[in-house]
């Protein structure tokens, strides 16, 4: 009878149902899971009621998983879509278990011992695009660097009154200046010292600047040829210092800071400077270090009627640094962190998409394989076009609803217990055939 095997499919499909619901609630703790779901389709065999097959197994790739914090800097979460990339012996398989470490040689992998991919760096440093490769850290701990540059710019309150140098400038005479900053420095051996600049107004739109390193006034010498005058300065331990240089600043009459030697040069402006004549080059030779040359750069410096503030105070150059960690940005760079507070890039974590991930071939560990269905992985970096930004300190757990699951369970257990049932159903009816006759 054909209710023997329509009840027989039912019971069939049923139980794959069944398989993959528990299978969901095994794995709702299980990191980048993916909730699967049977679908079901109507047999007939030449118009003949035959029961019911499982037309499809699919997984939920829309939902996103809830999002687990750990504060481990190598957990990483995909907030939107794509999956990272990874190597299981030379194949590449895809994931959104986003639990990574680094092993003895310091290659990002997964608890699995597959090695993160994306994009390197050449000897300089610079990322290099468009070639995946095994992601790793350098932990060797970072030399000293001498500062060669500062980034200096600020406002001058145009209201200030005006205060010639005195006979003998004093910087612990509070009274003597109109306005002071400090920069600190470093020098090859990463020995730290203190810049300090001293901004006295001289008169309509000029201001006077004398230059300090670790309490010792520069002399003009140590300003090339950018001094317009000398002075008489006191250093940290009160004795007079002549030839100190002063170098003058002038503001035009729309509050932006001229040409330090005076020229007008054609183009000109004070954001981007072209002709790079907004900048002195200071020199000093510090104990037992080599002799250094800093540039300051005071492009972007204003002179207005409002109170005095820095725009900006940032000098190149660092102590050493032992390395203390790994971080990784929102677009995926991977960076070394030291203890002098300097990081170093080491790459760049990419993710993939798919046109259509339903096709993809699910694999142990909570991976897949690209296959024909899936089409060919497209590769991107995060937060740029359709690719989700990572979240350091967190990974993607599973989406399976428990709840949903649970409600599952129940009604495929009565829809087994059903098509049992219409089995049980036909066999009597047998019987009461066979008796009849």
């Amino acid at each position: 009878m054909s209710m023997f095997n329509i009840g027989l499919s039912g019971l069939n499909t049923t139980q794959k149902a069944l398989e993959v619901t528990s299978n969901n609630i095994a794995n709702s703790g299980t990191a980048g899971y993916k909730t699967a779901s049977t679908e079901f389709s109507a047999i007939y065999n030449n118009g003949q009621r035959s029961g019911v097959g499982v037309s499809a197994t699919s997984e939920n790739f829309e939902k996103q998983g809830t999002l687990v914090s750990t504060g481990q800097s190598l957990d990483l979460a995909i907030t939107g879509k794509g999956f990272f990339v990874i190597s299981e012996n030379g194949r590449l398989a895809y994931t959104q278990a986003g639990q990574f470490k680094l092993d003895e040689q310091r290659n990002l992998i997964t608890n699995n011992g597959n090695q993160l991919q994306g994009y390197g760096i050449d000897d300089q440093g610079n990322l290099v695009p468009g070639v995946l490769t095994g992601l790793k850290v350098e932990a060797s701990n970072i030399p000293a660097k001498a500062t060669e540059t500062v980034n200096f710019s600020l406002n001058l309150n145009s209201g200030s009154p005006v205060l010639p140098y005195a006979a003998v400038f004093d910087p612990k005479d509070g009274t003597a200046f109109n306005y002071s900053q400090s920069t600190e420095v470093f020098d090859s051996l990463g020995n730290s010292h203190t810049l300090t600049q001293y901004f006295n107004q001289a008169g309509a739109n000029q201001w006077d600047v004398v230059y300090y390193m670790d309490g010792q006034p520069l002399d003009a010498a140590a300003l090339g040829g950018a001094a317009s005058s000398t002075i008489t300065a006191k250093n940290s331990d009160g004795t007079d210092v002549t030839g100190v240089a002063v170098v003058r600043m002038s503001f035009g009459a729309d509050g932006q800071l001229l040409p330090l030697d005076g020229s007008t040069p054609d183009p000109d402006n004070n954001v981007t400077d072209p002709s790079n004549v907004r900048e002195l080059t200071l020199s000093f030779t510090p104990t037992d270090a080599s002799p250094m040359s800093i540039k300051l750069d005071l492009v972007k410096s204003t002179q207005f009627g409002s109170a005095f503030g820095l725009y900006e105070n940032n000098a190149d150059g660092y102590t050493s640094g032992e390395f203390t960690g790994v971080s990784v940005a929102e677009d995926g760079k991977v960076l070394a962190t030291f203890s002098n507070g300097e990081t170093k890039l080491q790459g760049q974590v990419v993710l993939a998409n798919f046109a259509n991930p339903q096709g993809l071939e699910s694999a142990n560990n909570t991976t897949w394989y690209a296959s024909e269905q899936s089409g060919a992985a497209l590769i991107g970096v995060p937060s740029e076009g359709s690719f989700g930004s990572l979240m350091a300190g967190a990974y993607v757990g599973s989406n399976v609803d428990i709840s949903k699951q649970l409600v599952d369970l129940m009604s495929f257990q009565q829809s087994y217990q059903a098509n049992a049932k219409t089995i049980s159903t036909a066999d009597e009816m047998m019987q009461v055939l066979f008796n009849a006759v």
